[in-house]
């Protein structure tokens, strides 16, 4: 699948999604919007040798107006409040993103959104070489394009299983991992290992760990093979709220910060 069709899979779903998940709503209806413009974004560009650092910083300034204008009230008031820092403030909130092990990237939660939103398109155009590419033996639970942690899990039909792979936060990318593992301490013991699921989402679980009480929320496309992971996993806040009342911290939040 190419990039344009990847992106367009995604705003489809989200609008999908939106008319049927009335507590995920808002946050759906604006992740479609942001996908449009995040795929203009990466329409606009050739395919980068290396990450594009001027390009970015070049379109901060466009974002900031568009998230004025169609973000939801408190997101356009906080970008609002973000024009008056400079090239060189959204450099340094850049080179803190990338730092290796970098989560967010940034102490002010709305740039560091702005600094992911902006990376992700030229992220993927970047790492479309080593899409699917094997794990480091390194850091198996890192992706192996870019080095980021894994947004969610994604499980497909294989022989008379399934298999799992994680799908990278920065650059969308996905790679293989093995099925009862966590992707935070390692631990293996199936019983420090619980899964959760709700009857109105079951293809959508919660794979926490009692060791470490991480999670990281694992779509499985054996049950559900419309199901676009990035997306589905915002319309599933209500699971991450769960959740997190029962003491879990996920391992990677996603774009929106949910």
């Amino acid at each position: 699948m190419s990039s344009a069709a990847r992106w367009d899979a995604r705003i489809a779903r989200a609008r999908a999604l939106a008319a049927e998940h009335a507590p995920a709503r808002e946050a759906l209806s604006f992740y479609a919007a942001l996908a449009e413009y995040q795929k203009t974004l990466a329409a606009n560009s050739a395919p980068p040798a290396g990450l594009p650092l001027d390009s970015i910083l070049d379109a901060v300034a466009g974002f900031l107006r568009w998230l004025e204008r169609a973000a939801p009230p408190r997101l356009a008031a906080s970008a609002a409040a973000l024009r008056e820092l400079d090239r060189a403030a959204w450099r340094e909130a850049l080179d803190r993103y990338l730092e290796p092990g970098a989560d967010s990237g940034d102490a002010n939660p709305t740039a560091a959104f702005v600094v992911e939103a902006l990376i992700q398109p030229f992220a993927e155009q970047l790492e479309e070489p080593r899409r699917n590419a094997p794990p480091s033996d390194e850091s198996p639970a890192r992706c192996p394009a870019c080095g980021d942690l894994p947004l969610v899990g994604v499980l497909r039909e294989e022989g008379h299983g399934a298999r799992r792979t994680l799908a990278c936060a920065r650059c969308l990318s996905e790679w293989d991992y093995l099925r009862v593992v966590c992707p935070w301490c390692g631990e293996r013991s199936f019983d420090a290992l619980p899964v959760f699921t709700a009857e109105q989402v079951d293809h959508v679980r919660i794979e926490a760990c009692d060791r470490c009480r991480r999670y990281l929320k694992t779509i499985d496309l054996t049950k559900n093979g419309l199901a676009v992971p990035p997306v589905d996993d915002i319309a599933t806040v209500a699971l991450d709220l769960w959740a997190r009342e029962q003491g879990y911290v996920r391992v990677r939040a996603n774009l929106l910060a949910l």
